[in-house]
């Protein structure tokens, strides 16, 4: 867990995540103004009722509906109707009463309904056992719902207890290296990281990395993507030297098997650079491998559209970061040219071009936060226009709560922001009132120690 825990919204992609010392949970959302000053509801009419499900499978379909709207809460009342009428055209001791079981538990789970998830999850689990025994392939789905319900409800030492028979049971049936417990390893993590125990989660991380390294030939593209895998791992746990340790591995097993000159470089040379870059160190080596892979590109005679248009934008997001004159934004022009040639490219424009992304964040304070269990939530909205080199002005607070506790400590931090430029058509323009809201926990005693 986080000092501050970074996402996005309307539109905004999300910064990702750093580990720090500390650890407190802040995170930023990134809109316009008026639309996160005043909310955004969505369509909260509901549709004219119909008449109420009747059947087994139209009870089920009306289930799905509400979840997949958002709407568990008004799901919960048809629960039980849709587990007895399961019961009574399959048996109570059937697969489909399992499965009907399982729909309930992540239904009440998605309503913070902890206990009756749990319930609901286990009896899925009995069942399917008595049918396939105790290490059924069918168990392991509602296994992984009953760990995330733990974990959703603060239980991680439950959540772990939960992934793990699941893994068990995966290990016990597809084999000891299959492939099928990564996502189990990525929540067992996330549950060890929630307990501030780093080694534990990072030894998840490495057993996938482990897992690729035994089940696919060296330097083959599963083998890399695993590699480049856990170097974000690491990023996100704060260890930069290690994570570049890791790039540089990809590239001495690149250049043995394919070749000095190969377009497979391009990847950890790019993840070098914004190592460095994400750790806030302008170092020559960080823009001398983005040359680097530059110069890979050009000796293949100028094709790979995607991959020159990715090495650009890293360019120009290393000027606008470390520069200390006028960045050169030209690269970013380049790049939103080349993304034209692609068939995801107007995609790829919005996600790189319009969306608000950070790309150097300086740390925000975090003294008087708290990671304590009883730590109450605050938060900060600051309002900021981007110039077309990525820099903010104007940076003012526009709501908190508690009022003046990390004000001025998320104005100085922001102020240093950079930000990459919007371009719309081609050309590179400014940003208006962009609002960034920042959330975090603290202790009500430590609030006049850490106002700021």
């Amino acid at each position: 867990m986080l000092p501050f825990m970074i996402g996005a919204l309307a539109g905004a992609e999300s910064f990702g995540q750093t580990e720090t010392e500390t650890g407190s949970d802040v995170s930023e959302d990134l809109r316009e103004l008026p639309n996160l000053l005043d909310g955004e509801t969505g369509d909260t009419e509901q549709a004219a009722a119909g008449a109420a499900p009747v059947t087994r499978l139209e009870t089920l379909l009306e289930v799905n509906k509400l979840a997949d709207a958002g709407r568990p809460e008004d799901a919960q009342p048809l629960l039980e109707q849709l587990i007895s009428l399961t019961e009574e055209e399959f048996g109570a001791q059937s697969i489909e009463a399992a499965e009907a079981y399982g729909i309930a538990g992540r239904i009440e789970r998605e309503a913070e309904n902890f206990q009756r998830a749990e319930e609901h999850y286990l009896r899925a689990v009995d069942i399917l056992r008595g049918l396939d025994g105790t290490y059924t392939e069918l168990a392991i789905e509602p296994l992984i719902g009953l760990g995330d319900s733990y974990h959703a409800a603060g239980e991680y030492l439950n959540a772990i207890t939960a992934y793990n028979e699941a893994r068990t049971v995966s290990r016990r049936v597809n084999g000891l290296l299959n492939e099928g417990q990564v996502p189990i390893l990525d929540r067992i993590t996330d549950s060890f990281e929630a307990l501030d125990q780093y080694v534990e989660a990072d030894e998840q991380q490495l057993t996938i990395l482990n897992l690729a390294e035994r089940n696919h030939p060296q330097a083959s593209p599963e083998h890399l993507e695993a590699i480049y895998r856990y170097g974000r791992w690491l990023r996100e746990s704060g260890r930069y030297h290690d994570e570049r340790t890791r790039y540089a591995q990809a590239m001495r097993l690149i250049r043995d098997v394919h070749g000095k000159d190969s377009l497979l470089l391009v990847r950890p040379l790019r993840e070098t650079a914004n190592s460095y870059r994400k750790q806030r160190l302008p170092e020559n080596q960080g823009i001398s491998s983005l040359r680097s892979a530059l110069e890979l590109l050009d000796a293949d005679g100028g094709e790979n559209p995607l991959l020159r248009a990715e090495v650009l934008r890293d360019i120009g997001d290393w000027d606008v970061a470390f520069s200390k004159i006028e960045p050169d934004v030209s690269v970013y022009e380049r790049a939103w040219e080349l993304l034209g040639e692609l068939e995801d490219g107007a995609e790829l424009r919005r996600e790189w071009f319009d969306e608000l992304q950070a790309v150097f964040d300086e740390p925000i304070s975090q003294r008087g936060l708290s990671r304590a269990p009883d730590a109450l939530r605050g938060y900060v909205i600051v309002a900021f226009d981007v110039d077309r080199y990525g820099r903010t002005s104007d940076v003012r607070v526009a709501q908190s709560e508690p009022a003046g506790f990390k004000d001025d400590a998320v104005v100085r931090a922001v102020r240093r922001w950079r930000f990459r430029p919007r371009i719309e058509d081609g050309v590179i323009t400014t940003r208006d009132d962009v609002a960034l809201r920042v959330n975090f926990r603290y202790l009500p005693d430590e609030q006049a120690e850490g106002t700021e």
